[in-house]
């Protein structure tokens, strides 16, 4: 099967359509690079980029299933868990929060918007000592209830979202007919990483010739790959193929962060870049995700004379930012100063 019946078939199974726009960066490109990036922040405002994504085929598959009751997964301050909770009082699902913290976390940023949709009796607090028992805890829970109840693990990483993942693979290839041009190299931040699976393994069996870079924010290198592996036999079974291992592993380079590396970790040079790219390219970037993942970018490009044209996948989670307004009020203190 060749390549464009592969997209058709493809486009055709997913049936969802999620669509952003592409533009330069001006502070990233050079004489032998055309640096992009993939506006998936601008896909909504709660809910943004690879959330938005994965909810679109996790939503109707909970409905499907007749879920009354969904457990979800997540820190307090999570995007992941304000985003989902939205989608589920609005289709009539109750959801009920194992979050990483404690009832007196100060509720602000994303914490805050969360309490707003959730009351407290809807929120079991996981102390960070218990967390590693997290997923024990919420299917006990699950088990235990009366109502038809599905458990939301950390990111939405199910199967059931794999093929609203999926759509970002095919919405690079319509950003490339736009500009009538290939990109050679694409950097992508992983959490759960469900995301920069689902573009591996797409563009693996799309035989697409491009690098994915991507920025291990909590995984290490052997977990990433164990991931990739579980996902790769989902991916086989939606399309009805099987995928060449050598063209899998060939498709993708992995990376670690070399600035704030432990997951959820921050410091001025993060907040630094947030400034920067938001006066130099005019959009906005969280500390926890994006930031770090335009820094490296930035630092792999230029330390290993990258050409041709590049993709930075911009995944969302802006409204973190409200959780850090103390550190983002000193960068601005800081700038006038200078």
């Amino acid at each position: 099967m060749d390549c464009v019946n592969k997209i058709t078939d493809l486009t055709n199974t997913l049936k969802i359509i999620a669509r952003s726009r592409v533009h330069l960066l001006k502070s990233f490109t050079s004489a032998s690079a055309n640096c992009y990036v993939k506006r998936d922040d601008e896909l909504g405002f709660g809910i943004s980029g690879s959330k938005l994504r994965k909810y679109s085929s996790l939503l109707p598959y909970l409905v499907e299933q007749s879920c009354q009751e969904a457990v979800i997964i997540g820190s307090a301050y999570s995007n992941h868990v304000l985003g989902i909770t939205q989608l589920l009082i609005e289709n009539n699902i109750q959801p009920t929060l194992f979050v990483l913290g404690n009832a007196d976390d100060k509720r602000q940023g994303n914490l805050l918007l969360t309490s707003l949709l959730v009351p407290d009796s809807q929120i079991h607090w996981i102390a960070r000592k218990d967390w590693t028992h997290v997923e024990i805890k919420a299917a006990e829970y699950a088990q235990g209830n009366s109502k038809k109840t599905i458990v939301i693990p950390e990111g939405a990483y199910m199967p059931a979202a794999l093929s609203g993942a999926l759509t970002l693979s095919l919405d690079i290839l319509e950003n490339e007919k736009q500009l009538q041009e290939d990109f050679q190299h694409i950097f992508i931040d992983a959490g759960t990483g469900l995301m920069a699976i689902a573009v591996i393994l797409a563009f693996a069996w799309l035989r697409k010739k491009a690098q994915i870079h991507v920025l291990l924010l909590a995984d290490t290198k052997d977990e990433f790959k164990r991931k990739l592996q579980e996902f790769q036999l989902s991916f086989e079974q939606l399309v009805k193929d099987k995928l060449d291992e050598q063209v899998v592993s060939n498709q993708f380079k992995l990376h670690l962060p070399t600035q704030a590396a432990s997951f959820g970790s921050i410091n001025t040079t993060v907040f630094q870049t947030i400034k920067e790219i938001a006066r130099s390219e005019g959009f906005f970037t969280d500390p926890i995700y994006s930031a770090k993942l335009f820094f490296e970018a930035k630092k792999i490009i230029q330390e290993n004379f990258l050409g041709g044209n590049i993709l930075i996948i911009h995944s969302g989670g802006a409204l973190t930012l409200a959780g850090f307004q103390e550190q983002l009020s000193k960068e601005v203190i800081l700038h006038r100063l200078d």
